[in-house]
């Protein structure tokens, strides 16, 4: 007998992927996003370092309601550099971002983690669901790699990483990928 899954958000997503943030987000009430993945559940695949469904899972859904955070980068796009820190306990890092326009959006995916791996790493629930909501993708791609240093914090197991492998061949595409693309700088961007 199976049981059926509960989903709800994360805290971390909820004050992540909010409207017209630097983040993707989605524009509709949590409630209808996790409709959505309700809908999509039996489309799941395992998340990035992963194999099983059990510990982290990315759903595809449709993606006309989602709104992406990436610029694609070119020889004149204004770049700056800004030290941040996702959450308190984790280490600053160096984020670029950039002034332009969102890439279009083609596939949109909602990644959530079981209850059992929110716990791993010193992490914490949000809620009684037996899944989370921890990322949104929205993406000119399917399956967008994750971001390298999401990549290293997880591999490394650093605070706010969950631990899981990935290969030295996902590693470089990753950051192949990124190395043309940043996240919207949105307070210039809304200025110019």
């Amino acid at each position: 007998m199976s049981v059926t899954p509960t989903f709800a958000w994360s805290s971390f997503a909820r004050l992540r992927y909010v409207r017209n943030g630097s983040h993707t987000w989605f524009d509709g009430t949590e409630e209808e996003l996790l409709d959505l993945v309700r809908d999509h559940w039996p489309r799941r695949r395992p998340g990035d370092g992963r194999t099983g469904l059990d510990q982290v899972v990315v759903v595809p859904v449709p993606c006309d309601r989602f709104v992406g955070s990436v610029v694609l980068i070119e020889e004149a796009t204004e770049l700056s550099a800004h030290l941040v820190r996702r959450q308190p306990e984790e280490a600053p890092y160096v984020e670029v971002k950039a002034v332009g326009p969102r890439e279009c959006v083609a596939h949109a995916a909602v990644v959530l983690y079981s209850a059992e791996t929110l716990c791993l790493n010193g992490g914490t629930r949000s809620s009684d669901a037996s899944w989370e909501v921890v990322c949104l993708i929205a993406s000119s791609i399917d399956a967008e790699p994750m971001d390298p240093l999401t990549m290293a914090r997880n591999m490394l197991a650093k605070p706010g990483g969950t631990p899981c492998d990935s290969t030295a061949l996902q590693f470089a595409e990753a950051v192949w990928y990124w190395s043309g693309r940043a996240k919207i700088d949105t307070e210039s961007s809304n200025r110019g």
